[in-house]
Order: structure tokens, then sequence, then C-alpha cells
């Protein structure tokens, strides 16, 4: 079974892969497949968004309570310096 995230991960490699290997400008198609792929990401990012800004509260409320460190999301900042420090 795929899951939606390795779903969109091979959408964006095939678009990238055929976008990358043809010599002229990106076919209409091609184009309309990104417009696509970057609606089909927001949606998953605004997922997200309500699952940290709802579920997350409660579950960290769980996790401390049984002595346990709360899920902190990395910020897009946090993310950015991790990356300029070479950490992965």
């Amino acid at each position: 079974m795929i899951t939606g995230e390795e779903r969109l991960r091979e959408n964006i490699t095939e678009l990238y892969g055929g976008v990358n290997d043809y010599e002229g400008r990106p076919t209409q198609t091609q184009v309309e497949r990104t417009e696509a792929i970057a609606r089909e990401l927001a949606d998953v990012s605004a997922a997200f968004d309500r699952w940290s800004s709802h579920d997350l509260g409660s579950l960290n409320t769980a996790l401390t309570q049984k002595n346990l460190l709360p899920i902190e999301p990395l910020t897009q900042e946090a993310w950015e310096k991790q990356e300029s420090n070479g950490a992965e």
C-alpha cells in the first residue's frame, strides 16, 4: 500500500524527471501537473496545520502525563537554521 506522502513524492519525482529530460520548455501538461501537485501539497500542509493546532495539544498533554517529552513541530526557521549548519 502506498501512502499519500509516497504518492506525492513519486509524482514530484516523475514531473521533475520529465521536465529535466526534455530539452525544450515545459509542456502544457507538465505545467498543469505542477499546478495540481502544488494544490495537493497545499491540501496536505493545511491538513497538518489543522492536526497540529487541534490534536497535538491533547496528544502532548497525554505524553507529559506519562513523563514523556511533548512533540514540537519543527518550524521553517529552525529547519533553515539546521540546513545552514549542515545538520540533518
